[in-house]
């Protein structure tokens, strides 16, 4: 690692430290929940933890998420105090109540069980235990997956991302990952990754049978087409369950992904929100996509010596243009997009403003996580199985 690509790091985490002291000067003890702001990236506050809507949803796991790997490359203590917070706001929410939409898993890894990991605060292992149970709600027995929301008729790759507190708890007791790689399993069998390494977003279910009757897309042009950040969940989720199982077909699958977004590079290294939209060079980057498959080409780059060098070139070249061009001073990752929206259910809301942009939650997460494998060599704090 070169001596500009260090200072390059060192500025990113000073434009991160610039939004989290924000976040910590308005965190009075009167405030309840952080929520972000698409417009801005910035946050509000709620006087309640919203667990149960996914047009309400706050995105605090992200921030507290955030504000774990801050401290651990700051040392500043003010940001563990205030993810400590964030999570005991929303811990014994999600310790209480049956899941019905599969982004609570966010909140459970991103601020609980990361947080465990670095602070020993049994009752977040607590909370995460018991969330994880809670989160049994929204599998469906028939369909041998999690649905990505309760009584909704779809299964989608973005669900393992919200796994891997599951995952991470079979270190202790080994049935708590049993649903979680039963639906990893039913993704790969159903085809969501097809045979060239590209995802398909989404599989829909017959209302009775639960057997799956096509492959779709939510958030893409087209149902035949490959969403950017739908690519990203794919090596994301594998990756999750590769590091905490060793099973080798989910570090097949993950490698897969991963070689198809390598060889999908752009030029500029940030992709658009789809790779086939005909019209994609007038239409929104993915940041968020970006970000994530970065963090995860520095994790496959250790354990496939054989693509090491390329995917860590690719992931220095992508973080490099990420911090020139879309980070702001203020540590907001810009140039996001929800994507197209293209099924919408009947009296349910539209996120996003597609075409235009919107500043996204992901991206700012993990911007902080391709920093801290960057930037620290001890990557145990986010290991899933203690060891790797």
């Amino acid at each position: 690692m070169d001596e500009a690509y260090k200072r390059t790091l060192e500025r990113a985490l000073g434009y991160l430290r610039h939004g989290a002291d924000t976040v910590c000067n308005d965190m009075k003890p009167d405030r309840g929940v952080p929520r972000f702001n698409y417009m801005t990236g910035g946050y509000s506050w709620d006087d309640d933890y919203v667990w149960d809507s996914w047009a309400n949803f706050q995105w605090a796991g992200f921030l507290a998420g955030r504000l774990w790997l801050l401290h651990l490359l700051t040392h500043d203590q003010r940001y563990a105090d205030a993810a400590i917070r964030i999570c005991e706001r929303i811990g014994p929410v999600l310790a209480r109540h049956p899941t019905v939409f599969s982004s609570t898993g966010i909140d459970m890894y991103y601020a609980l069980t990361l947080g465990y990991q670095i602070s020993k605060c049994a009752s977040l292992k607590k909370w995460a235990f018991s969330g994880g149970d809670n989160f049994a709600n929204i599998f469906d027995r028939k369909a041998k997956a999690f649905l990505q929301i309760a009584g909704a008729d779809r299964i989608v790759i973005d669900t393992g991302l919200n796994l891997p507190s599951m995952l991470w708890a079979s270190q202790w007791e080994p049935e708590r990952a049993a649903l979680a790689y039963r639906h990893l399993d039913t993704v790969l069998e159903v085809g969501l990754i097809r045979a060239d390494g590209s995802n398909c977003h989404a599989a829909a279910l017959d209302p009775e049978t639960r057997a799956v009757t096509g492959l779709f897309s939510l958030q893409g042009w087209s149902n035949s087409s490959t969403w950017a950040r739908g690519q990203a969940w794919a090596m994301l989720g594998f990756s999750h369950a590769y590091e905490a199982s060793r099973r080798s077909h989910y570090l097949d699958a993950a490698r897969s992904a991963a070689d198809w977004y390598v060889d999908h590079a752009p030029r500029g290294w940030v992709p658009r929100y789809d790779y086939d939209d005909p019209d994609r060079e007038t239409l929104p980057y993915d940041s968020c996509a970006a970000c994530i498959a970065t963090a995860v080409l520095l994790r496959l780059a250790r354990w496939l010596p054989d693509r090491a060098e390329r995917y860590r070139g690719v992931a220095r070249e992508t973080l490099k243009a990420l911090i020139a061009d879309f980070l702001t001073v203020g540590g907001v990752v810009l140039h996001g997009s929800w994507g197209r929206m293209r099924h919408i259910e009947p009296g349910k809301p539209r996120l996003g403003r597609f075409p235009q942009e919107d500043v996204m939650p992901y991206g700012n997460y993990w911007i902080a996580e391709c920093l801290y494998r960057e930037m620290s060599d001890d990557w145990s704090v986010l290991s899933l199985n203690g060891s790797i």
